[in-house]
């Protein structure tokens, strides 16, 4: 092999040099945003159901299309929300599937084959299937006390900004549709003897759209245009309406028009305490640069913003400049790892050995970023800390070379021989250690789901730099260490000392070795209770979310005045810097872990910017304690930006009774538990406790006599307050609807309601009082269902220093005392069910990895004592991830398990190498107990190393501003410190006692 390293070394350096400089265009064009992308498993349908009751709404519309959506072999749970003329179901697919856009398109059909069941009377039903996108920038048009004049505004900046490169979509939020309301005088109407019908038939015949047709004149077309619709308000005004008697009064006799926001009142954004007009942009998903295309909107908004004045075009959120924070500060922790790797390596090996064994880092690097590019990766926090984390590891293939070259030299050999020994001897061990590093993270790699779609980027790029640095070590490195290094004389080697005394004392005292393991194991795991668990930590955004909950049915001025007002108040806290209201929807998803919900007029969103994170708790802590008191009438619940999966709260307990008496009782005895435990907060339940209901009997005996039906009832109700569309007026840009109601809409007061006329066939109106009943009652304001069955959910967040896992451990012990309402199904949503279906995802692909594992450690060593003895490792690894993740005081989570799995590779590397230079001892005749003392002694300065530039290169994400990959690094760096030392005692005595009867290993190595 060595021969054909040295006649192709040229074409060697040509690929390695042109892989370099492909990774260096890479790193300069590739895409960059601040996390991963996931697929599009979520979706929210939208069936609007007029005039219907909730009860109404899940009898008719939930119940038909939560039986066909379960029936679409993709949908894993469809949790819906009937309320009153809407029916809201969020749809989750399989965390198994990836090709979405079929899946929907087979959610789409499910949804055609319910409508045939739905009564009549729907106005729409709509699927939003990319409710997980986020707008990478989101714009706030403000300066005008004209939401329509801002509305409009927006619609132009749309336009303006379609262009950009990478964008993908625009989306206005906040604004206001127009309607032109035709606010009818019943007293009017019923002097002249005119009906509904009587205008709907006089604006029909005014405003229809007829072609004229055209003339000819000296050889051109003239094109005829009648005026056969509305021009102007004046002329709608001035429609002639034909009365009874064949007279003619205009419009304006029976009816006030005005043009005017549409009603009911719709969803408002206000920027900083002015009203605004959101203009969200997303960019094209795993294709743009988000820091460059940001930097494209800020030019373009340069040369807009005096177009648009005296409006102000403002930045609400601009996710590119976290992006550029975010990478910058990981890629200071990258330039800092690498220094910091460096220089243990010079200060361990030397100088020639350390620049050879240095210059590993940036042909791996380099390389790497280029290849993940060529696959289609995108540059994120997850990818570079991937990174971060290979530093260490890569390097140890070049120590191991390096070494033993260098070893080589000395004892005087030739640079070609030296070379060829090296490879030959090291190129199988090296490979099944690597190999079984690879076999390590390949369940994290093939893991499914939110978790594993998120974390992806560590496995492979920590996969792609140990392949490469492998590769690198078995070719480029000897031809270099062949070239610059020289025999040098012996000095005094401290590690060499130190190796020695730990291979005599595991030679000599294997048993009492064991026994301090052992002891070391039992002292670890009795740190267990000591142990917070977290399944990801909440993000370091120093910002504040205020979720706003008025009582079902409270109106949206309601609503929003409310928020308002709470608001104000938290603007005079020192900690605020500036706040974003949303009322009657969740506003822009600003951050990939926020949840959306849909429109509902009790909701109200409040994001609160502070200076830092520290003011962050703060503000939280008083909105807790003072800032509710102020708003008795809402519920309010604080937190800040999570990572990982998103959820509504860190508990979640699920409740599931079809009694409905019965499921309220449970829901309220496990909301007096989950209050009571003192590290909740926030504890609130979605129990519904009704909304007040006007019930409209009608007498069908009287109404027939009459000549009225129940549906001409409810249609001059629905009229009367919302009022029906009867027309458009096309002299617009964009139709906008004519719209019949009373002059009062909404507001009709409540005892006007039996006066109301309900006309018949005839044109008769017939007064509502004679043919109808008006009761009170207290229905149901929202349903909640999931997977077709009624469920109740009570929610907490978390104290500091608390986990779900004491939450829920103590209300399981309360409910050992006092059961549940007999019938109640109990299950765990939040951190709990995020925890275990991540773990139940590794779970499901770590038979893979344990083959591969298997598979290497045999192909290399071919005993099943040696594997043995390599996997007795993989525990030592948690001796030191316990006590330092408690002394740190981080918690143990899914980071921290992506910690334990990188350790897991690296002990078993270094008993691969360790064990390998035993049997090769054995293989020379030596005895166990010299044999083992040999393998220590060479193989202690590599470990070390290793473990010593793991450590240096992880010290910057320890103490980095990032609250995500703290708990990963302790969990390494603790691990990786106790088993280091484990591993050199440990390994050898049980080779000591296991291997004494060995004269030759099984599968002899032979030297080349």
């Amino acid at each position: 092999m060595i021969d054909r390293l040295l006649a192709n070394q040229r074409l060697l350096g040509m690929v390695v040099a042109m892989l370099c400089l492909l990774g260096l265009a890479s790193y300069l064009t590739m895409a960059r945003q601040e996390d991963p992308n996931f697929p599009h498993r979520a979706g929210i349908v939208t069936v609007v159901y007029p005039g219907a009751t909730a009860e109404s709404v899940e009898r008719l519309v939930l119940d038909p299309l939560s039986d066909e959506l379960l029936q679409v072999e993709e949908v894993d749970i469809v949790e819906a929300t009937a309320r009153a003329g809407v029916a809201m179901i969020r749809v989750r697919l399989w965390d198994t599937i990836y090709d979405t856009d079929s899946a929907w398109e087979r959610v789409r059909q499910a949804m055609d084959r319910a409508e045939r069941d739905f009564p009549g009377g729907i106005d729409r039903m709509e699927l939003d299937d990319r409710i997980i996108d986020n707008p990478t920038v989101t714009l706030a048009i403000t300066g005008s006390p004209s939401v329509i004049e801002m509305s409009a505004a927006a619609d132009r900046l749309k336009q303006a900004l379609s262009d950009l490169p990478g964008l993908a979509r625009v989306e206005v939020a906040g604004d206001v549709d127009e309607q032109i309301t035709l606010g009818l005088d019943d007293s009017a109407m019923r002097r002249m003897g005119l009906t509904p019908d009587n205008l709907l038939n006089s604006l029909a015949v005014r405003n229809r759209v007829i072609p004229g047709g055209h003339v000819t004149a000296d050889g051109k077309r003239i094109g005829v245009l009648p005026n056969s619709e509305f021009s102007s308000l004046e002329d709608l005004a001035a429609t002639a309406v034909e009365l009874p008697d064949g007279g003619l009064v205009p419009l304006a006799a029976v009816a006030e028009v005005w043009r005017g926001p549409v009603e009911p009142r719709q969803a408002e954004s206000w920027y900083d305490g002015e009203r605004a007009v959101t203009v969200s942009l997303f960019v094209r998903a795993g294709q743009t640069d988000a820091i460059a295309f940001g930097e494209a909107v800020r030019e373009r908004l340069t040369q807009l913003r005096p177009l648009f004045e005296p409006l102000q075009i403002n930045e609400m959120f601009f996710q590119p400049d976290q992006v550029q924070e975010r990478l910058s500060d990981l890629e200071v922790s990258l330039i800092f790892s690498v220094l910091i790797v460096i220089a243990v390596v010079f200060f361990g090996m030397g100088l020639r050995m350390g620049v050879l064994v240095a210059t590993t880092l940036p042909l791996v690097a380099l390389i790497s970023l280029g290849l993940y590019d060529l696959g289609g990766g995108i540059l994120h926090q997850v990818a570079v800390v991937g990174m971060v984390i290979s530093l260490g590891i890569l390097i140890d293939n070049a120590i191991v070379i390096v070494e033993n070259i260098q070893t080589r030299l000395n004892a005087g050999a030739g640079r070609k021989e030296a070379m060829s020994r090296a490879i030959s001897e090291l190129a199988g061990p090296l490979g099944a250690s690597t190999g079984t590093t690879l076999a390590a993270f390949m369940p994290l790699l093939l893991s499914k789901g939110g978790t594993g779609d998120f974390t992806r980027g560590i496995p492979v790029m920590i996969m792609l730099t140990l392949s490469i640095s492998y590769l690198l070590a078995i070719s480029v490195i000897p031809l270099l260490a062949g070239r610059f290094l020289k025999p040098s004389p012996d000095r005094d080697d401290p590690i060499g000392g130190m190796a020695l005394r730990l291979g005599q004392f595991s030679a000599e005292a294997p048993r009492t070795v064991l026994a301090i393991g052992g002891g070391m194991m039992v002292l670890s795991l009795l740190m267990v209770p000591f142990m917070k668990l977290q399944f990801f930590p909440n993000a370091d955004r120093p910002q504040v979310v205020v979720e706003m909950r008025m009582p079902a049915g409270t109106d949206l001025a309601e609503t929003g005045a409310v928020a308002s007002s709470l608001e104000k108040i938290i603007r005079q806290r020192p900690e605020t810097e500036s706040v974003h209201r949303f009322v009657g929807y969740a506003g822009p998803a600003f951050y990939y872990n926020l949840i959306p919900y849909p429109e509902s007029p009790n909701r109200a969103r409040l994001v609160v910017n502070t200076p830092s994170l520290e003011d962050t708790r703060a503000l939280m802590l008083w909105l807790r304690e003072e800032g509710a008191q102020h708003v008795p009438q809402a519920e309010l619940v604080a937190s800040i930006l999570g990572q990982g999966p998103p959820r509504a709260a860190p508990v979640e307990v699920r409740l599931f009774n079809p009694d409905q008496r019965s499921l309220g009782a449970a829901a309220e005895q496990v909301f007096r538990l989950l209050r009571s435990h003192p590290g909740t907060v926030d504890v609130r339940h979605d129990l519904d406790f009704g909304a007040p209901t006007l019930l409209i009997e009608v007498d069908d005996a009287i109404a027939a006599r009459h000549g009225v039906t129940r549906a001409d009832v409810a249609r001059s109700l629905y009229g009367q307050s919302f009022g029906l569309q009867i027309e458009q007026y096309r002299r617009e840009d964009d139709p906008i609807a004519l719209v019949l109601r009373s002059l009062e809409g909404a507001d009709l007061p409540v005892e006007r309601l039996l006066s109301v006329n309900i006309y018949n066939d005839r044109g008769e109106g017939v007064p509502l009082s004679q043919v109808a009943r008006v009761d009170s009652s207290w229905q149901p304001a929202a349903i909640y269902q999931r997977n077709g069955a009624r469920v109740t959910s009570v929610f907490a967040n978390l104290r500091p220093g608390y986990s779900y896992s004491q939450v829920l451990g103590e209300l399981e012990r309360g409910l050992d005392e006092t059961p549940l309402p007999l019938g109640t199904r109990m299950e765990y949503g939040g951190d709990s069910e995020g925890s275990t279906d991540a773990n139940s995802a590794l779970l499901k692909s770590a038979p893979v990895g344990v083959l591969l594992l298997l598979f290497f450690l045999l192909l290399q060593f071919n005993s099943f004592r040696r594997v043995a003895i390599v996997l007795t490792t993989v525990p030592l690894a948690a001796v030191g991830v316990i006590p330092g993740l408690v002394l740190s005081g981080s918690a143990f989570g899914f980071q921290s398990v992506l910690g334990v799995i990188a350790l897991v590779g690296i002990v078993v590397n270094n008993a691969i190498v360790l064990i390998d230079v035993l049997d090769r001892q054995l293989a020379r005749g030596e005895t166990i107990a010299d044999a083992v003392q040999e393998a220590v002694i060479q193989r202690a300065r590599p470990i070390l190393l290793t473990t010593a530039t793991t450590v240096a290169g992880l010290l910057p994400l320890v103490f980095s501003s990032s609250t995500l990959w703290p708990p990963m690094a302790w969990a390494i760096i603790s691990g990786l410190l106790a088993s280091t030392v484990l591993t050199l005692l440990v390994v050898p005595a049980i080779c000591r006692l296991s291997l004494a009867r060995d004269v030759v290993p099984q599968a002899p190595l032979k030297e080349a």
